[in-house]
């Protein structure tokens, strides 16, 4: 008898533990979820939220989801077969676009994720000549870019950082930004260039053909070119003023970067200045679902919890309706709340176009 007991008990624990690890991955609905393996490309801005163990545990536990990603640069993804992918995570809308145009034969499923603006960044001595130039205005302990064509000037007339009172800074004025061919956010500036240049108005076919050997020669003279923009940013905190007075990039790394390493903060706050250009251009992170799979991570990205995550650690701004982003960690960082002077990018064709003549 007390064997048979014995036995039966041990028979209701097993079985109280099956059921729930049965319940935890199906969820309260009670259907066991289909485990699936999704296939993507993403830009490397992503690269910490997609590695973070929070976030692989929601989607796994909640979704059923493993992510296998592939590092890609957004133009670069939407090149060759799209064999055996399930979806694409560039950094624009732009980009998604270009895949649309490049495959028409495709009909993805396609929803903005995140959102985060073109911000340059610089350090305090940089920051206080260009402030004397009337270049850069300090509101509310945010630095603005208040006048980006006389910053464009500067470059264009060959005026160098010892010109602006920097007698130890070497190198003309200019912004360094990313390969605009392969990375999107160099793409993004570009564009943004063609408006500034353009006086703000938006640029057609004609504009650019007349602003182009302008944008050519500004990114000729910026060197060499990073692919990605996470690489970017890493050697501008790495190697400092010297080598990379200032650089373009998402607003999104700074947060990251200050939220991963809490021993930096105070020196990131003394000696990192991050500028937001007037006007700037959003960044938008749409997910293309080229499958069933993919449209099941595009839902599961979605999630409110994923979207406080990415936030909170990695700081993308929602791009999903109803949700909102606490903005106190901005101010810590000298960051604003809200990106109020936005300009749109040049049409598709057009940039297609820039990008096309940025390769020769």
């Amino acid at each position: 008898m007390k064997n048979w007991k014995l036995i039966l008990g041990i028979l209701l624990v097993a079985g109280a533990a099956g059921f729930a690890a049965y319940y935890q991955f199906a969820g309260p609905g009670g259907t066991a979820k289909k485990h699936i393996s999704v296939n993507i490309r993403f830009g490397s801005e992503k690269k910490g939220l997609l590695s973070d163990v929070k976030f692989q545990e929601i989607m796994k536990s909640r979704y059923g989801i493993t992510i296998n990603g592939t590092k890609m640069g957004s133009l670069e993804m939407s090149e060759g077969a799209m064999d055996n992918l399930d979806g694409l995570w560039p950094s624009s809308e732009l980009a998604a676009e270009l895949f649309k145009n490049r495959h028409p034969e495709i009909q993805p499923r396609t929803a903005n994720i995140f959102n985060t603006p073109i911000v340059l960044y610089s350090w305090p001595e940089i920051t206080e000549a260009l402030i004397k130039q009337g270049v850069v205005e300090k509101r509310e302990d945010v630095f603005y870019v208040i006048n980006m064509k006389k910053l464009l000037d500067l470059h264009m007339r060959g005026s160098s950082w010892r010109d602006l009172g920097l007698p130890r800074q070497n190198g003309q004025v200019n912004i360094i930004a990313t390969d605009p061919t392969k990375s999107n956010s160099g793409f993004l500036m570009a564009g943004l260039i063609a408006v500034i240049l353009n006086d703000g108005a938006m640029v057609g076919s004609a504009d650019l053909s007349q602003h182009l050997p302008e944008i050519k020669k500004m990114f000729a003279e910026m060197g060499f070119l990073e692919h990605s923009t996470g690489v970017l940013f890493d050697k501008y905190i790495k190697q400092g003023q010297g080598a990379f007075p200032l650089v373009s990039g998402y607003e999104s790394l700074i947060i990251e970067f200050y939220t991963a390493y809490p021993s930096y903060q105070d020196t990131i706050k003394k000696l990192v200045r991050t500028l937001v250009p007037e006007p700037t251009v959003w960044s938008d992170h749409p997910f293309i679902a080229l499958t069933e799979n993919g449209q099941t991570l595009l839902d599961a990205l979605q999630d409110p919890e994923i979207q406080a995550l990415a936030w909170e650690r990695y700081g993308f701004r929602s791009g999903v309706m109803g949700i909102n982003n606490d903005p106190a960690i901005l101010k810590e960082i000298g960051l604003p709340p809200t990106i109020d002077t936005v300009t749109r990018m040049p049409p598709p064709p057009v940039m297609e176009s820039m990008l096309e003549a940025l390769r020769y």
